[in-house]
């Protein structure tokens, strides 16, 4: 059986890829601002695979067993405790609800897990529905997303124009690298600053456009008596003394 039943179209990850790329050149950016070490993390997939399939390598045909046996030989090295040590097989079994025996035969590729076991190891190792059977591909393409995101988030705040290519990739909530992070912050800090403009009143937008719409002899007279009205008037000792004399 491949790892590929529910993987996304192949087009799918070039996409978002290119749109990434698109919104990094934007930004006066490039790949280097991506954390790939955290996707690489996030996907469950060594992280020069991760710039093999960015680089657009295709991936080879994936046996749905050493996907899962890849992943959670991954897990087991990179999801540590905090003294940085690995996860016993007894800390594993009892957190995903299995037997000693049956985590090791896992880790050899020697037991296939049931749906029940698979929920049971995603739970204990806090990772997503469908991370032990995703392909490649396919983990890579949601663990883009989060830094699609971003790159949109800061695009956007920045005042950029992005086109339809950059917006088609369906957005989702999640983490991104850090130089990523404090480019959204410094966005938003300036989006925020900008001093927000008073609603307009509708009867000065009125009065406004009806004194527009007068005749220049008519708003001629009209407007002196505003002027007297707002105090605008110029007091006598100030007004012109070139009159014509009477």
């Amino acid at each position: 059986m491949h790892a590929a039943a529910d993987a996304p179209h192949p087009d799918e990850l070039s996409a978002i890829v290119t749109a990434i790329d698109e919104l990094l050149s934007l930004l006066g950016m490039d790949r280097d601002a991506i954390d790939l070490d955290g996707i690489s993390y996030q996907a469950g997939i060594p992280v020069e695979r991760v710039h093999a399939l960015l680089n657009g390598e295709e991936a080879q045909p994936e046996q749905l067993q050493d996907v899962f046996r890849q992943r959670l030989v991954f897990l087991r090295d990179t999801r540590v405790k905090a003294g940085g040590k690995r996860y016993t097989l007894d800390e594993i079994a009892a957190g995903a609800g299995i037997s000693h025996g049956q985590v090791g035969y896992l880790l050899s590729g020697e037991r296939k897990p049931g749906f029940t076991v698979l929920a049971g190891l995603e739970r204990f190792f806090a990772v997503p529905p469908g991370f032990f059977t995703a392909t490649e591909r396919q983990a890579l393409y949601r663990s883009l997303k989060p830094v699609h995101e971003s790159l949109t988030h800061v695009a956007l705040l920045k005042g950029k124009g992005i086109s339809q290519l950059a917006l088609r990739s369906t957005l989702a909530p999640g983490t991104s690298s850090d130089r990523l992070g404090e480019e959204l912050r410094s966005a938003l800090q300036a989006a925020l600053s900008q001093p927000e403009p008073e609603p307009e009143d509708p009867e000065v937008r009125e009065l406004a456009d009806r004194m527009l719409s007068l005749p220049a002899k008519s708003r001629r007279r009209i407007i002196p008596l505003i002027k007297d009205l707002l105090g605008l008037v110029r007091a006598e000792s100030d007004s012109p003394t070139d009159r014509p004399a009477h």
